[in-house]
């Protein structure tokens, strides 16, 4: 009777990554006999080069399955028609966050053109000229409009809070998409930041009235909210927490009977990489949960310790969640 061998442990994060920079660049079409020389001497140093060359050659190798849905920018695995090629799929990730701290965490890929605009991880309180306030969450981003007779406020995307200072003779109008949303004298919170493309809007104080471009406007009061679908259709009128509503204001998501992946969705906004949840099953697991945002990895991983997932954090771009 033979005793097994101890397992070795996974690599570092720093060795995945330059294994997975090793596999971008000897697949970027520019790559030399010296490169490739270069990578089997470094993966031959040891065990956990190895190990980390063989999870970034299948990193690569599930690449061309994955898929950024145009319209929400939630990452998928299967292929779309006339998608990105593995190489470009695989580059954009790695150069996006290679950057650190660069254009797609300081916000300047999502949004840039709008008057205010949050990066990753970061929260903005705005004070508008009429007195109304409003708090922006992570990677959001809006345009604002505001003449001696109306008042409005685009949200480009995102999740934002409003605080609406009383004005007869101007309404305060936030729009999204093909949906309008307008202050009744109020405090409500519209997140945009939600998987499939759909979007919440929800009150926190008096009332506001929900207009789409088919259908009958909705009046939501004080502790009421809805969804709007991708294609700007209202859903049903729901009861909403305040408390609820308002906790990732103090860097926390509160998460009370939600799909998963409109929990990771919230957590991507403070992530540096992107977050692959494999499989419709997995994605509409319904969770109860308490998050502190400003940890995702913490947090991601708070999930797996009590839900039947795993998370792999394959490098520091890409993060995928299985069953």
């Amino acid at each position: 009777m033979t005793q097994d061998s101890p397992r070795n442990p996974p690599p570092s994060t720093e060795v995945s990554d330059e294994a997975l920079r090793f596999v971008v660049k000897l697949h970027s079409g520019a790559a030399t006999l010296a490169d490739r020389r270069q990578f089997q001497a470094w993966r031959a140093q040891n065990p956990e080069h190895e190990a980390a060359a063989q999870e970034a050659e299948a990193l690569w190798g599930e690449a061309s399955n994955l898929h950024q849905d145009p319209e929400t920018g939630t990452v998928r695995p299967g292929r779309r028609k006339r998608g990105p090629s593995r190489r470009a799929v695989i580059a954009n990730a790695v150069g996006l966050a290679a950057v650190g701290g660069g254009l797609w965490a300081s916000g300047a890929l999502r949004g840039w053109t709008s008057d205010y605009v949050t990066g990753l991880g970061e929260t903005r309180a705005i004070d508008l000229p009429d007195g109304s306030r409003v708090t922006l969450n992570a990677r959001s981003a809006i345009d604002v409009e505001f003449t001696p007779a109306v008042r409005r406020v685009s949200l480009v995307e995102g999740q934002a809070f409003f605080e609406v200072a009383p004005d007869l003779a101007r309404p305060f109008e936030v729009s999204m998409r093909d949906v309008r949303v307008t202050a009744l004298g109020t405090a409500f919170d519209i997140d945009r930041n939600i998987a499939d493309g759909e979007a919440s809007v929800a009150v926190t104080q008096h009332a506001v009235l929900v207009a789409a471009a088919a259908g009958e406007p909705v009046k939501l009061l004080e502790g009421q909210m809805l969804v709007v679908d991708r294609n700007g259709h209202l859903g049903a009128v729901r009861p909403s927490k305040v408390s609820i509503v308002a906790a990732w204001r103090s860097g926390l998501y509160i998460a009370e009977d939600r799909r998963l992946a409109d929990v990771i969705k919230a957590l991507q906004a403070y992530h540096t990489g992107w977050i692959v949840i494999q499989g419709d099953e997995i994605a509409n697991m319904r969770i109860n949960a308490v998050l502190n945002l400003k940890t995702p990895d913490a947090s991601l991983d708070a999930l797996a310790g009590g839900l039947p997932i795993s998370v792999r954090h394959l490098s520091s771009y890409l993060t995928v969640i299985s069953g």
